[in-house]
């Protein structure tokens, strides 16, 4: 693999550990945490020392700490059996972990497991000839990091050994990142990394030195002084030392007023300039895309126009990424700087961080000011996070955001668009189920079929799970809608791919609302109504009309909820849920709700 190069992408089936952040598996576009247990224990145990023998001891250690069961090498084994079956469950082939002498090994690569990738893409940066490329491996390879080291592996000694040497590495390729940046009269992209970095280590000279040149640089004189001052004081007052030779040189050149508007190099010297701009490459569209095309047609005139922000909003699984993806490559021609798509949640589903998209849009310069480029930023959490990144757009950009939310704060900024995406019609129902399952069975069936579209109410994602499962059964298509029809929260779910679990989608789309609006909703799905007015909700929720009218104001902003003519409904799919959470059959439960749903155990 030529690591140099950015090698061979993964095959949409590889299975990615995930170390790097919250221990997780990921598969193509799809992420999930694992819950903590003794068996992810031992993978992160192994997985920090990718082929390398670990001992029973350090396992041991990892797992129980001091309180070991009397039978700790018995419970050991079958930890290793454990993990072996989960491998053999969900195909992964391309990771084992071998049992040697005196302990285990995890075989991986940067394939298959996110610490070797890093390590591979920080060291082809070391022998790395151009400066464009070394600052591109460097980004890539931070790129990896997810959030908190292990934050789901509950071991005090992974924590106290482990992690922070993890971090070590970390911090010294961003140091590399940093210097590279500030060399190539790039300290602007810079700072936001390194004042999150100063913060979390405050007596670090080296990074204090890299923020005060960034922050000079770009004429921030008295911010540079004022970071001297906060370093000097805490090295005094928790260390009793001052500041080393660099940090006061620098100071004095800061207060001397030396003109340094050039770059200059800190630490050797850069052996080639910058090629041009890396342009990523462009965002394909997804397979088996169906349907929509005036939509898709307008979005895409709307960006060519250059007509602001445009949201995309709608419930999980109505298929806005795809949207968004389809829209991208039918433009891809009329952005010639590039298209770059970031997703706007972490594996957690907690919102990305400024710091975490400055680090990506640092790797897409622009070439020039009149060459567009189309930034689509995919599952924004709220309006806040938009305007939080809103100052790292370059002017021109072409901005798509998809959101479970109206983000109408966004576009009365900035102007633009808002389309709500609704399921598939009836006939562009039907023309995906056939073409996942094939024509010829939905021409067989055509009343089945059209059953099939009406349970799934008519979302891509559900249509999608239903005919997956459809493959998999030798029955009839009229009968295997019935046995859907039977729990179809339940069992539109896939085994083994828990992102692909409808009750998984339905309980993130609700946990992403306030309390009082998840009992609301729950509370008006489980009516028996298709469709609810004004008065009837406030006497079913027991609230004066003026709060329920604010109540299905941010329900509908959530699209958790449609509005016609002053009457409102829910699709179908929803009300079930929302019946099985109130009748107790089942718990909100988020990521564990979806493993469990999915067949998933650990």
């Amino acid at each position: 693999m030529d690591v140099r190069n950015g090698g061979p992408a993964p095959g949409p089936l590889a299975v990615i550990f995930r170390v790097l952040g919250p221990l997780a598996l990921a598969q193509g576009h799809d992420c999930v945490v694992l819950p903590p247990s003794r068996v992810a224990t031992m993978l992160a145990a192994l997985l920090v020392r990718p082929n390398e023998v670990v001992s029973v001891a350090a396992l041991q250690e990892a797992i129980w700490g001091d309180e070991q069961p009397l039978a700790a090498k018995a419970a050991l084994q079958t930890c290793a059996m454990r993990l072996r079956q989960l491998f053999v469950r969900h195909a992964i082939m391309a990771s084992s972990i071998e049992t040697v002498p005196g302990g285990y090994r995890f075989n991986a690569s940067g394939q298959t497991v996110d610490l070797v990738r890093f390590r591979e893409m920080a060291s082809a940066a070391d022998s790395e000839p151009q400066a464009d490329r070394q600052l591109v491996l460097l980004e890539g390879a931070l790129a990896l990091w997810r959030g908190p080291l292990l934050a789901n592996v509950s071991s005090e000694s992974l924590h106290r050994d482990a992690v922070p040497r993890l971090n070590e590495e970390r911090l010294w390729v961003l140091e590399r990142l940093c210097e590279l940046k500030i060399r190539l009269g790039f300290a602007a992209s810079a700072l936001v990394q390194l004042w999150e970095a100063t913060r979390s280590n405050l007596g670090n000279e080296r990074l204090t030195e890299l923020l005060m040149e960034a922050l000079y640089r770009t004429g921030r004189q008295p911010e540079a002084l004022a970071e001297y001052r906060r370093v000097k004081d805490f090295l005094a007052d928790e260390l009793g030392v001052d500041p080393g030779p660099r940090l006061r040189q620098l100071e004095l050149s800061i207060l001397n007023g030396e003109t340094r508007t050039q770059p200059t190099p800190l630490v050797g010297a850069v052996s080639a300039a910058p090629a041009g701009p890396v342009v990523p490459p462009a965002i394909a569209s997804p397979q088996g895309f169906v349907g929509r095309r005036a939509l898709v047609d307008a979005v895409a005139t709307r960006l060519r126009a250059d007509a602001g922000v445009l949201v995309l909003t709608g419930l999980p699984g109505v298929g806005k990424t795809a949207l968004a993806r389809r829209v991208a490559s039918l433009v891809q021609d009329d952005f010639p700087a590039g298209q770059l798509m970031i997703g706007m949640r972490d594996a957690d589903g907690n919102p990305t961080g400024v710091a975490d998209l400055a680090e990506q849009l640092a790797r897409w310069p622009r070439a020039d000011p009149a060459r567009r480029r189309l930034l689509i930023l995919d599952d924004v959490a709220d309006v806040q996070q938009v305007l939080a990144s809103a100052p790292l757009w370059t002017p021109g950009d072409a901005v798509l955001l998809t959101s479970q939310f109206g983000l109408g704060g966004v576009v009365a900024r900035f102007g633009g668009w808002i389309e709500r995406v609704a399921g598939l019609s009836a006939a562009d129902s039907t023309t995906l189920v056939g073409t996942l399952i094939g024509a010829d069975r939905v021409d067989a069936e055509p009343a089945a079929a059209n059953a099939l579209a009406e349970l799934c109410d008519h979302l891509p994602l559900a249509l999608r799970i239903a005919a997956a499962r459809l493959l998999t059964r030798t029955t009839s298509l009229a009968e295997s809608v019935s046995w859907l029809r039977e729990n179809p929260i339940t069992r539109l779910a896939l085994p083994g791919d828990p992102d692909m679990a409808l009750l998984g989608r339905l309980d993130t789309a609700v946990n992403r609302l306030e309390p009082p609006l998840v009992d609301a909703v729950l509370r008006l799905g489980a009516q028996e109504l298709n469709s609810l007015d004004l008065s009837t909700v406030a006497r079913r929720l027991q609230v004066d009309p003026h709060v329920a009218e604010v109540i299905l104001d941010r329900l509908a902003d959530a699209s958790l909820i449609d509005e016609h003519a002053g009457k409102y409904r829910m699709i179908d799919l929803l009300r079930l849920y929302s019946r099985g959470v109130i009748n107790g059959q089942r718990p909100i439960t988020g990521v564990g709700t979806a493993l469990s749903a999915s067949g998933t155990e650990f």
